[in-house]
C-alpha cells in the first residue's frame, strides 16, 4: 500500500510517502502563507518523485500539523499529538516518552498502555515557536544555521538572556550585543534559554515516563540545543535520522492504517 502523510506548520511543511510501510521518499519547503495547499502540494510532489510515483498511486493521504485544515485534498487530519505518537512508536516501540520542538510548537506527550497517549501538553504562550525564534535570532547574529547548531555550551557566569519570555529575550540580545558581547556567546545562552523553555513543557506532564525518549521536530536538528536540552532535562533523548520529519511520518503511518 502507497500512503502519504503532510506536516503542516506554520513555517515549514513536511511531506512523507511510505510504500509497504516504508518511506519512499520526503519533501519539505516553507508553509507558503496563504498558498499553504499549493506548498503543501509542492512538498507531496517532491516526496512523490524521489519514490517514483504520482499522486495517483496514492491510496490515501492524511494531513497534520497546525494548517492541517487548509489541506482540501487530505482524506483525514489528526493532531499533531496522535501523528507524533504514532512515529515514535513505528521507529522505537519502546518508547515512554516523545518531546517535538518544532518552529512553532513544543508539544510532550506519554503513554499509558501500547501506543496509546496517556497525557500530552503543549507549550504556554511564552513558549511558543522555539525553533522560529532561534532562526531569528541567528539572522539578527549573522550566524548560520550550521553555525548554530556548532555551538558550544553556555558559559557559566557569562552573557545570559532571559528563559521566560523570548520577546525580553531578545531584548536581552540587544542589549548584549550593544555591550560588546562576542555574538557566539549570545547565540549559546539564547540556545540555552530555547531548552530552558522546553524543559517547562516536558516539566508539565503530571505522570513522567521518561525511560525512552524520542525527540522530534526541527530543532532535534541543532546539535547545540539537543545538547543544552539534555543538560537541562537529564533525559538521554533517541534523536531519529529524520527528526523533522515525524509528524509526516506518522501521518503517513495512519494513513496506511486506514
Amino acid at each position: 500500500m502507497i500512503t502519504a502523510g503532510i506536516d503542516m506548520g506554520m513555517e515549514y511543511v513536511k511531506a512523507v510517502v511510505l510504500r509497504d510501510g516504508e518511506v519512499a521518499g520526503r519533501g519539505k519547503g516553507l508553509s507558503g502563507g496563504a498558498r499553504r495547499e499549493s506548498a503543501a502540494r509542492a512538498a507531496l510532489g517532491d516526496a512523490l518523485n524521489e519514490a517514483g510515483l504520482t499522486e495517483a498511486d496514492l491510496g490515501g493521504i492524511v494531513a497534520t500539523g497546525k494548517g492541517k485544515f487548509d489541506l482540501g485534498f487530505a482524506d483525514k487530519r489528526v493532531t499533531e499529538a496522535v501523528a507524533a505518537a504514532k512515529a515514535a512508536k513505528a521507529l522505537h516501540p519502546e518508547t515512554t516518552c516523545v518531546v517535538d520542538v518544532g518552529c512553532d510548537e513544543t508539544l510532550a506527550l506519554t503513554f499509558s498502555q501500547g501506543d496509546k497517549i496517556r497525557e500530552a501538553v503543549i507549550n504556554e504562550k511564552c513558549a511558543a515557536g522555539l525553533g522560529g525564534f532561534l532562526q531569528h535570532m541567528a539572522r539578527r547574529l549573522e550566524l548560520s544555521l550550521e553555525e548554530m547548531s556548532a555551538l558550544p555550551p553556555a558559559v557559566p557566569g557569562g552573557p545570559a538572556v532571559n528563559d521566560g519570555c523570548i520577546v525580553f529575550a531578545e531584548l536581552d540580545m540587544l542589549s548584549l550585543l550593544n555591550q560588546g558581547a562576542p555574538p557566539r556567546e549570545i547565540a549559546s545562552a539564547l540556545t540555552d534559554a530555547a531548552a530552558v523553555r522546553t524543559c517547562t513543557v516536558i516539566n508539565d506532564i503530571t505522570i513522567p515516563e521518561m525511560d525512552c525518549v524520542v525527540l522530534f521536530g526541527g530543532l532535534a536538528k541543532n546539535k547545540a540545543f539537543v545538547h543544552a536540552l539534555q543538560a537541562r532535562s537529564g533525559i538521554g533523548f533517541i534523536v531519529p535520522d529524520d527528526a523533522e520529519y515525524g509528524g509526516a511520518l506518522g501521518a503517513a503511518l495512519i494513513a496506511a492504517a486506514g
